[in-house]
């Protein structure tokens, strides 16, 4: 075997293993969604979830408003 013919196998076979992969997230995705929104929020049943590690920014306001804590 010349240096082409394993070059081009190894591209036939990553791009067989990229379509697997990407058929198997469809999958998972479609299995996801058709599970319906169960997913818990921190805080529990509030319209908005909380944020647990940032801070909401909120244009406008006065300079106090922007200070840093």
């Amino acid at each position: 075997m010349d240096i082409v013919s394993i070059f081009a196998l190894i591209i036939l076979i990553l791009s067989i293993f990229t379509l697997l992969v990407g058929v198997a997230a469809y999958l998972a995705f479609k299995i996801r969604q058709s599970r319906g929104k169960s997913v818990k929020v921190h805080g529990g049943s509030e319209a908005e979830p909380e944020a647990i590690f940032l801070k909401r920014y909120q244009p406008g306001g006065s300079a106090v408003d922007k200070r840093v804590e």
